[in-house]
């Protein structure tokens, strides 16, 4: 939907209000020095006016003028939309029969301030596990259609970002329901679904001018110039498949820590182990899904061999997944360019830097 609506910033907490009468509301939260999506149940909650600073293996958060001026929180949506652990399927056994409960996710979410970033990363998701999936997920699906998204255009973008290298902009573009953009009085609202008019038809707007619209566009190029360092994706995937053998990976034997970290922030990485809890005081089993990780020495244990020993074997398959077997399956790169994977490695690896040297000199 191509609508373009001004409201004022008083009617933020009223939109709030609409919200959490139908939904749980999750929000970027201030705590502990750092900016994270979590359930919130007041406005003056949420992380406005604060703004992020990020490098590598630097984090920082500061004062701001502008409501909306956090690049990502340290999580994702993916923490909500594929839970870092879900139960599955619950079997009891009472008076020598066994009786089978299948667990569905019953959440009903407002994600109320998510960046483009993360805006990109629900789409990835929703291919892996409902668009391309021969077996679509059906907890995914359940909690994926019961969702309310509010995005924001990105002003802040930090020294990690690197999310234009995919042809993404710092404004979202589908995926959304409402998304605001904040101009020096107002809020331009673009509308993205019917639940999202709805919404707005509860609060006074006005339509957008094209000196809004202006104003906008110059905010968005603003950001773009602001994401100096890129990756080259010409061909990326087939100059990687080139690369496979090379000696260029075994440094990582010495400067990766197989930590996980990277799958752990990451808003695309899906990965994830079915595990079986048993009590045989109660005589219930519980099956569930947990998040695993490529990084893990279990990961790639097949019967009783690894067929991934050496951790720079395992970042070899990680990259190689993001950047080149991720587009074979799905026809796009496992990357939004977020930078969480650069901010919180604590060896200081830079993918982008990695993937630039590979180009250049990695044989």
């Amino acid at each position: 939907m191509d609508v373009n609506l001004i409201v004022s910033k008083n009617y933020l907490k009223e939109i709030f209000s609409i919200l959490k009468k139908e939904y749980e509301i999750i929000a970027p939260v201030y705590r502990d020095g750092i900016v994270s999506y979590r359930p919130v149940k007041k406005f003056e909650d949420i992380a406005f006016k604060k703004k992020d600073i990020q490098n590598s293996r630097y984090y920082h958060i500061e004062d701001s003028s502008r409501t909306f001026s956090i690049s990502k929180p340290v999580n994702s949506l993916k923490n909500f939309l594929h839970p870092p652990q879900q139960e599955l399927l619950k079997v009891k056994k009472e008076d020598g029969k066994l009786t089978f409960q299948y667990e569905i996710e019953n959440k009903r979410y407002a994600f109320f301030g998510v960046p483009p970033c993360d805006i990109n990363a629900v789409s990835i998701l929703d291919d892996v596990f409902i668009n391309m999936n021969s077996y679509p997920s059906i907890n995914y699906k359940h909690i994926r259609e019961n969702i309310f998204i509010l995005s924001y255009t990105c002003i802040n973008p930090v020294d990690t970002c690197f999310c234009t290298s995919f042809g993404y902009k710092p404004v979202p573009e589908r995926n959304f329901d409402i998304s605001l953009t904040e101009l020096d009085k107002h809020f331009l609202v673009n509308i993205g679904s019917q639940k999202g008019m709805e919404l707005i038809k509860k609060i006074p707007h006005s339509e957008a001018d094209e000196k809004h619209i202006k104003e906008k566009e110059d905010l968005v190029k603003a950001t773009e110039n602001r994401i100096k360092t890129r990756i080259d994706t010409n061909n990326l995937p087939q100059i990687l498949y080139t690369k496979i053998d090379s000696k260029f990976w075994e440094k990582f034997n010495k400067t990766c820590l197989a930590c996980t970290g990277c799958t752990q922030v990451c808003p695309t990485c899906f990965c994830f182990d079915i595990v079986e809890e048993n009590d045989l005081v109660s005589m219930v089993s519980c099956r569930k899904a947990v998040w695993d990780s490529c990084f893990n020495p279990s990961f790639a244990t097949v019967h009783r061999f690894n067929i991934r020993e050496s951790v720079a074997s395992r970042y070899r398959q990680w990259l190689m997944h993001k950047f080149a077997y991720w587009t074979d399956q799905f026809g796009k790169f496992g990357c939004v360019g977020c930078g969480r994977c650069i901010t919180w490695c604590p060896s200081g690896i830079d993918i982008r830097q990695e993937i630039n040297q590979l180009r250049t000199n990695g044989d």
